[in-house]
This record gives structure tokens, C-alpha cells and sequence, in this order.
């Protein structure tokens, strides 16, 4: 089943924001028609002339990417020259472009949450907090005997989270009246008759990140033509949302064994470290990509080690205390191991919508740079 562009960029933004990106950055389309059908989807860490002829030889209508293809603005479409000659080459090819870039590195179970998530840390907090998950008071008024069932799927969709307890959730009896109109197909009752209804009022607290999904899944699962809700907004600060995250591990590891891992989570051979690390590490502070603003958030908040893609020299003060590193791993190297998780991901996002595209991953993304 194929979707419009403009299908595909609402649901990207409801998983991922673009009002979650950092100023200044570029999320959201970038090249095609916003009505032109989609059936297939490249998803890549950035375009590339091999990836845009891999998206085109593969009968993909979209490219989905990490890295936006326009980040400074095009002076020029000269196909003489490397920015030119890629946006050419997606206009011939009819190939829509999308990117996801700071908002999928802030998003819940974005980026630096999956490499928190693969480095198996603990006590995972944002970093660096940039804004919040704002909270509402989901109510729903359901039937009696399927409040079970409406609870259920909305705890699975992530609602009703207190602290460490998660499908939280307070419901009390009622009596619900309608009238059918023609047209209607009711659950009960008879069309222009008026109807009561036992009902249960059932109220959860809602991340505001997680409501369109949740409410996708609540119309799916609820037994009414229509379903009856209302949205309150909470004095509750939410969910604290930014870049990069810290977490610690049970046990201290000995720094050997956390170089030689993390080695083989990224695929690379050598990694740089800036400092003095300890000989045992239990608590490691992250962010893909370019992170070297966040080292002294990383410092401040009791990091042994700030793990990133890539940090200038001036970025790390001299004099680093002894106990404390950076360690770089490349910044094509942190986030190319999240393309096939994110396509999995997507494959979910767009499965719960009813969408039945094809979500493939690039497979010509060398790294930019290597020695031989």
C-alpha cells in the first residue's frame, strides 16, 4: 500500500518532532512533491551519489536520512560541483529527500538512546537537555467490560508511566447517552434512538511524543464508531528532552575491556582518546555525531569517559583531570550503526498507520574516510 510524501512527513513528525531540533538545524523534506506517491523508502545515514543511485536502482520513491543534504543552503545548482551535481541527480531520479537529524539524535528511542541501550548502561538520563515532553490527562470513556482491553493497549503504547510504574491508570463508573444518526453504525442502541450506555471514564497521563501513536492504537482497539476523549494539559514540568545521555554500568569495567567493546559495537579499528581515563569505568556520558559542546556537561555530571563521534582540539580543555577522557570513535562510525535499527523502527511506525511500504537500508555506505 503506497502513501503520499506528505503521509510519510506526518508521521515522521509525530515519532520525531522537527520543533525538537537543536536552532539553526535542518529536519523535514527536502526535496520532492509532498503528493507524489511512495511505495518504497532508502533509508541511509546521509546522500551520497552511490546512495542515491542504490535508492534509484532499488525502486525507491523516498530517501530517508540522518544527515540533511541542504545543512548550509546552496549558493548555486552547478553540476560541476558536488552539492549541484547530488541534487540533480535526485530531481532526474525522482527521488524525494527527507532527513531526521537532531531530532531523531533527541527523540525517545532515537539515536542516543539506542546507543545507551547498546552499551548496556543503567539509570539512562538526557545529558543535555534542550526542552521537554510536555504532559496531558488522556480520558476516554469506555464501555463497561472493555476497560481492560483500552487500558492494555494504551500502557503498551507507553502511557501511564509514574516513576518506576508503568500502565498506571484511575477509572470511575458512569452513565454515557447518544443518539445515532442515520449513517451511524453504532456498537448499541437503535439510529434515532436515544441510548445510555455503563461506561467507565478512564484517565492516564500521556507524554505529549507518545499521543499520536497511542491514539492510533486507542481508535483501533476501541469498540465505538467514535470514540469520545479528551486531552487536559498537566502542571507537570514533563520529560526533560536533549542530546547526548549518561548512565552508568552495575559493575566498574576495566578500561581494556570498555575500548575493546566499544571497537566492536562501532566496526572500527582504532578509536582516539583525549585525557586520562581511569583503569576501571563505570559511568559514561555519550552523544553521536559531533559532540564536543556537551564535554563539559559530560564533565560536570561525574563522567569517567564522554564517548562521541568526533571533538576538536579546541574543544577539550587542557589540563583534563586525570580520572576522565574523550573517547572518538568517528562521527560516520557513531551514527551508521543505527540504520538498520531505525529502519526497523520506521518499518513499526509505519505498520501501525496501516502503511505496507518497504523499508530498506542502504547497503553503499563506506565510511568517508579510511587507511589502508
Amino acid at each position: 500500500m503506497s502513501a503520499t510524501l506528505q503521509d510519510i512527513v506526518n508521521l515522521l513528525e509525530s515519532r520525531y518532532p522537527s520543533a525538537w531540533a537543536v536552532a539553526g538545524d535542518r529536519a523535514g523534506l527536502e526535496v520532492g512533491d509532498p503528493a507524489q506517491p511512495v511505495e518504497a523508502i532508502l533509508v541511509a545515514l546521509e546522500a551520497t551519489p552511490a546512495v542515491v543511485a542504490e535508492a534509484s536502482h532499488r525502486g525507491a520513491q523516498l530517501l530517508l536520512t540522518h544527515h540533511p543534504l541542504l545543512y548550509r543552503p546552496l549558493e548555486d545548482v552547478r553540476e560541476d560541483r558536488p552539492g549541484g551535481r547530488l541534487l540533480a541527480a535526485l530531481l532526474r531520479a525522482r527521488l524525494a529527500m527527507v532527513s531526521c537529524h537532531t531530532n531523531l539524535d533527541i527523540a525517545p528511542g532515537g539515536l542516543n538512546d539506542y546507543l545507551a541501550q547498546k552499551l548496556e548502561l543503567t539509570g539512562v538520563e538526557v545529558l543535555t537537555p534542550t526542552t521537554r515532553d510536555r504532559w496531558y490527562k488522556l480520558v476516554v470513556f469506555v464501555p463497561t467490560g472493555y476497560e481492560d482491553r483500552v487500558r492494555q493497549t494504551l500502557g503498551d503504547a507507553g502511557l501511564g508511566i509514574i516513576g518506576r510504574y508503568s500502565h498506571c491508570s484511575f477509572a470511575s463508573q458512569g452513565q454515557g447517552t447518544y443518539r445515532p444518526l442515520p449513517g451511524a453504525r453504532p456498537f448499541r442502541g437503535e439510529t434515532e434512538q436515544l441510548s445510555r450506555a455503563d461506561e467507565s471514564r478512564l484517565e492516564i497521563l500521556a507524554p505529549e511524543s507518545m499521543l499520536p501513536a497511542a491514539l492510533a492504537r486507542l481508535k483501533e482497539t476501541h469498540p465505538y464508531e467514535e470514540v469520545a476523549y479528551d486531552l487536559y494539559p498537566v502542571q507537570h514540568p514533563g520529560t526533560p528532552l536533549g542530546l547526548g545521555r549518561i548512565g552508568s554500568w552495575p559493575e566498574p569495567r576495566p578500561l581494556a575491556q570498555v575500548i575493546v567493546g566499544l571497537k566492536e559495537i562501532f566496526g572500527v579499528e582504532t578509536v582516539e582518546v583525549w585525557g586520562r581515563p581511569p583503569q576501571e569505568v563505570q559511568r559514561l556520558a555519550l552523544c553521536s555525531g559531533s559532540g564536543g559542546d556537551l564535554l563539559t556537561d559530560a564533565l560536570a555530571r561525574g563522567a569517567q569517559i564522554y564517548l562521541t563521534g568526533e571533538v576538536r582540539h579546541h574543544q577539550v580543555p587542557p589540563g583534563l583531570r586525570e580520572d576522565f577522557a574523550v573517547v572518538a570513535v568517528g562521527h560516520f562510525a557513531s551514527e551508521v550503526v543505527f540504520m538498520e535499527p531505525w529502519a526497523r523502527q520506521l518499518r513499526d511506525l509505519f505498520q501501525e498507520a496501516g502503511l505496507g511500504l518497504d523499508v530498506m537500508v542502504a547497503a553503499t555506505q563506506p565510511a568517508p574516510c579510511c587507511y589502508r
